[in-house]
């Protein structure tokens, strides 16, 4: 019998086939049977099993991160966070995402980068400008959270009640070799100035970002995938 995951994998795939070419088009049918199927994933669909998440809680990086599939066009993982810990605001270039939340609850804070162009590449000690969406609370019962190249591209995810998990599929995938170096970097950043917005329905704000180095007492631990295989 097919595993959950093993369709949602196959999903994943069929939907960002080819998407590091410059033809590439996102389907959004495909994208929203993607979502409905990732809509449905549970902690058990990946075997996360509560010994996993004790381990994370008692351990002393502030993540964990069990890797799941990587190929040119989509990464599929899962992250653990101990309770308390905030996942620094960070970017994901060019990219469209999916985050399902499969155990315990986390805040996320949103951004939107004002660019009209996603593949805008940023600098050093560059200030950026983006919108702050309203914080939402995600729990493991919630639909997936969606981002794009230009929407809601950047967040911080703070866990609330922990150990928390969430299964993410981001493509293309952030493209680093082993000395931090690659085309598509993941980018750390502050707020060093917010307004409160005015002319939106949604309780926005605007605010200024600047780029930092990143976050030297935040890093992460592998652990294995113990959940059917994809192949």
């Amino acid at each position: 019998m097919t595993s959950a995951m093993e369709v949602l994998w196959k999903q994943a795939l069929k939907t960002f086939s080819g998407r590091n070419s410059a033809n590439f088009k996102l389907c959004q049918k495909n994208f929203e049977k993607l979502r409905a199927l990732i809509n449905n994933i549970s902690a058990e669909d990946v075997k996360l099993e509560k010994q996993v998440l004790d381990f994370v809680q008692m351990q002393s990086a502030p993540m964990c991160v069990i890797d799941i599939f990587e190929n040119q066009d989509i990464t599929i993982a899962v992250f653990i966070l101990k309770h308390g810990v905030t996942m620094p605001m960070h970017d994901h270039p060019g990219m469209h995402g999916l985050l399902k939340v499969i155990a315990g609850v986390i805040k996320i804070d949103s951004y939107s980068m004002q660019y009209a162009d996603g593949d805008h590449i940023i600098k050093p000690n560059e200030e950026i400008t983006a919108v702050k969406h309203p914080g939402i609370i995600v729990k493991d019962n919630d639909d997936a959270c969606v981002l794009t190249p230009s929407e809601r591209n950047l967040h911080e995810i703070s866990c609330v009640e922990g150990p928390a998990a969430f299964l993410d599929i981001l493509s293309p995938p952030y493209n680093v070799d082993e000395y931090g170096k690659g085309s598509r970097l993941c980018t750390f950043f502050r707020i060093i100035s917010s307004q409160r917005a005015t002319n939106s329905d949604e309780k926005t704000e605007n605010v200024q970002l600047m780029v930092i180095d990143s976050p030297p007492d935040f890093y992460s631990r592998s652990l294995k995938y113990l959940g059917p295989p994809l192949r």
